[in-house]
């Protein structure tokens, strides 16, 4: 293999001043900088499975997606978050399963998860909450083309499904990361499909946009524990399967959390002064356009939401 040969500057001769040189070495160097500025592509999608039937799917544009598969075909959970990678996502699902995707559960209405549905090429049974389909229906208005991306059936409170042998029950226990949140339990593998209701190494997302709640999402992460005991696996938009040890260590971060906000409010300080205290828990050099759970929690108990 040859050696790449060095990039070499000719510089013009005899530059009057400084000023021409650096104009010179800048129109060199930008293409150079712009290939460098360029994103990176996606991680290619890669499906694990959990138990039993059920494969976590990483990689591509968006969060994690689940597939329970089928004897005769597949439901999928989420559908990430560009069409190209829904598309990749359900190729990789046909190489492993040799089926297709019959129907899809959206567990919320955050672009991550539903954006996707925009490669659809076909129809297909999108199911979510009603709420989901109220907060999805601004963008659809807006953008007439992605009517497609739309849940064509939704529910309210419960719902009772039976797919590939198996007992699925859909629950929205109210607001918590967003008004229209699905907890999809699967009894029989012991374990649920929770969306962006945890996440660990930083503070979770609550959308007061999207009317969420810090104390819903406390107590939908209470009732993930106590509303069906036998449930052992927690299966999460973006983070690693869980266990009940660590939603319930989730569930203690929030409650000292939310203690040490009221404390602070107690002692008249003002909600930069509590921010500036307690600070966000992100992974380094993250960034978030959304409120901070401190500023959420704040706004909540001074009745400001």
């Amino acid at each position: 293999m040859k050696k790449p040969k060095a990039l070499i500057l000719c510089l013009p001769e005899k530059p009057k001043n400084f000023f021409a040189i650096c104009v010179f070495i800048c129109l060199i160097l930008a293409p150079i900088s712009s290939l460098l500025a360029q994103p990176a592509s996606p991680p290619p999608i890669t499906l694990e499975k959990i138990k039993n039937n059920i494969y976590l799917i990483k990689g591509g544009a968006g969060a994690n997606c689940y597939l329970i598969a089928g004897k005769k075909d597949n439901l999928l959970v989420d559908a990430k978050m560009t069409d190209n990678s829904f598309r990749d996502m359900l190729s990789e699902i046909k190489k492993v399963t040799g089926r297709p995707v019959a129907m899809i559960i959206l567990t919320h209405s955050d672009g991550d998860h539903v954006n996707g549905l925009a490669g659809l090429t076909g129809e297909m049974k999108i199911l979510a909450h009603q709420k989901t389909y109220e907060e999805m229906l601004p963008q659809v208005e807006r953008t007439p083309e992605l009517k497609k991306i739309l849940p064509t059936e939704t529910y309210e409170g419960t719902k009772v499904l039976d797919f590939a042998g198996s007992k699925l029950e859909l629950k929205n226990f109210g607001p918590a990361h967003t008004s229209g949140d699905t907890v999809i339990f699967i009894p029989d593998s012991r374990l649920a499909i929770v969306g962006d209701l945890m996440f660990f190494g930083r503070d979770p997302l609550i959308h007061l946009h999207k009317n969420g709640s810090f104390y819903g999402y406390l107590k939908t992460l209470q009732n993930l524990l106590a509303y069906k005991p036998e449930i052992e696996i927690f299966l999460s938009g973006h983070a690693e399967p869980a266990s009940r040890q660590q939603v319930a260590g989730l569930i203690d971060y929030l409650n000292q959390k939310e203690k040490q906000v009221r404390q602070l409010i107690d002692q008249g300080k003002t909600l930069e002064e509590i921010k500036s205290a307690l600070g966000p828990q992100t992974p380094a050099g993250s960034t978030s356009r959304w409120p901070s759970l401190v500023e959420v929690i704040y706004q909540e108990i001074k009745g400001k939401n």
